[in-house]
């Protein structure tokens, strides 16, 4: 735990529930520390105190802990089968569904309606407004998640965009998500396995966010990308790469052993060198780490403003708490041994 100052021993005392989120995140264990009595608060109708949504999470020494379990709710429907079925498709090192219905609704709770990371739909848009979107082009989307980017690349730039994602359950919500709102063909999106991509068709831009890292082999992912994209289209990756040697080999296991799914990154030399081999004008190489981590940090600390207009069931404060976890392991090793960077490449006509 880390050491209090006197300071901020005042600031932690008899905290709401939002101060113990903010507390639970940057590694503080308010239950060793005293507590002044406390205004009398809401009680359920046994007289107890009643808990507030953070209860439902609980409090750590360290985020990256593993979960606590949750009871879950009898009041909540039972399961989609269907949904239950595609979660099961992919497993993850200790055999539980990498995606589950909970997770998915936990990590909108996090990073907003219809996304799966820290970088928004907005900024995506902005990231890639250079290559001129418009109704005569066309976007293969590789990290499609929820849809919530293809969706707003459409909406914004009238553009097509076809998303592919490598989890069943994420690609089946995303692809209801644009029927429901009548982008089946505009923003189509299903599932792929990276591992054995061969994507038919060509498009005047590619990208990827948070994937090649995951890719065993990236030779073939890589040419398959490239054939993908059209002569004087584009490619704009987001990913993962090594920089030197960990500030902290505990903190760098930690991290691998956290992630879903065995990790593979190479280092950001080897990236460029690898898209310039596959006949590809690499015009930007940019060091995005501080700027993701602020991204990142920032959804954190709107979290709680959210829990507070609804508090979500156990089962799904339980996989939220999941989540945080494993950004927490992700933040303790960018900057110090990994770096986010973006690259930008065009194809020569």
């Amino acid at each position: 735990m880390p050491q209090i100052s006197p300071q901020d021993l005042e600031r932690w005392r008899n905290p709401d529930w939002r101060t113990r989120l903010t507390a639970w995140w940057e590694g503080y264990d308010l239950s060793r520390l005293p507590r002044r009595p406390s205004r009398p608060g809401l009680r359920n109708q046994a007289g107890r105190p009643q808990p507030g949504p953070l209860d439902a999470i609980g409090t750590t020494s360290h985020p990256a802990t593993s979960v606590a379990p949750a009871t879950p709710d009898p009041a909540l429907p039972a399961g989609n089968p269907e949904l239950d079925r595609l979660a099961l498709m992919q497993l993850d090192r200790h055999g539980e569904p990498v995606w589950s219905p909970a997770r998915s609704e936990g990590a909108q709770l996090l990073w907003g309606q219809d996304m799966t990371g820290p970088e928004e739909a907005a900024w995506m848009i902005d990231s890639v407004r250079s290559f001129g979107l418009n109704p005569a082009k066309s976007v293969l989307d590789l990290s499609a998640g929820l849809g919530g980017t293809a969706r707003a690349l459409v909406e914004s730039c009238d553009t097509w965009v076809t998303g592919l994602e490598p989890s069943p359950l994420l690609a089946k919500l995303a692809m209801d998500r644009s029927k429901a709102l009548g982008l089946s063909k505009k923003a189509p999106i299903a599932h792929y396995d990276p591992e054995h991509f061969n994507q038919a068709g060509s498009f005047d831009l590619v990208m990827a966010d948070r994937i090649v890292h995951r890719v065993r082999d990236k030779d073939l992912f890589l040419d398959g990308l490239g054939e993908c994209v059209k002569p004087k289209g584009g490619v704009a990756l987001f990913d993962y790469v090594i920089d030197g040697t960990p500030g902290s080999w505990d903190s760098w296991n930690g991290w691998r052993e956290q992630e879903p799914m065995e990790v593979y990154p190479w280092t950001a030399t080897r990236m460029a060198d690898e898209l310039t081999q596959r006949n590809l004008d690499l015009r930007i190489t940019e060091d995005l780490t501080q700027l993701h981590r602020r991204h990142i940090i920032d959804r954190v600390r709107k979290l709680a403003d959210t829990l507070a207009a609804a508090v979500p069931p156990a089962p799904v404060l339980a996989a939220l708490k999941r989540e945080l976890a494993l950004w927490w392991a992700r933040l303790q090793v960018l900057g110090s041994g990994l770096r986010f960077v973006r690259y930008v490449a065009m194809k020569p006509a």
